[in-house]
């Protein structure tokens, strides 16, 4: 017989919540961590997307930024993905296209990318995704893991 795992923060049932999910929804904007359960046995966190931004915020994207004459590629070797413009802006939407779909990807298919070399990307993607799209351009510039090279042809 499996036992039910008791935490520190509230533990609530789905139906409950389902019942009062304003209440919940405010606790959670209040910074108060609560786990759902359905059946005592599925257990999911209830917070903030603040927060989850906040907790995901020290994972960084390594970025390469290379400059030609009329051409520039973003590479993230983390992902294996380069992006191609004629100037960085576009390789720069270029990257995060191809990142997005990645990202979609990777969430459809956890189940088997959480068995291969791949796992250690699962706080970038979820920080990826967990970005409006309009800023998501902006983690692949953030100044400590950015390298950019200029290349005269």
């Amino acid at each position: 017989m499996r036992m039910a795992v008791r935490f520190v923060v509230p533990t609530v049932s789905v139906a409950k919540v389902r019942d009062s999910l304003p209440r919940y929804l405010e606790a959670a904007r209040r910074h108060l961590l609560q786990i759902v359960t359905r059946h005592e046995r599925d257990a999911v966190a209830f917070l903030a997307l603040e927060d989850l931004q906040e907790l995901l915020g020290s994972n960084h994207f390594e970025t390469a930024v290379a400059i030609h004459e009329g051409e520039a590629t973003v590479a993230l070797p983390q992902f294996s993905i380069i992006g191609i413009g004629e100037d960085v802006d576009t390789a720069l939407d270029d990257a995060a296209g191809k990142l997005r779909e990645y990202a979609l990807q990777y969430q459809q298919r956890f189940e088997f990318y959480k068995h291969t070399d791949r796992r250690k990307l699962y706080p970038l993607v979820m920080r990826f995704l967990a970005t409006p799209e309009d800023q998501q351009r902006n983690l692949l510039l953030e100044p400590e893991e950015t390298e950019a090279v200029t290349v005269l042809a």
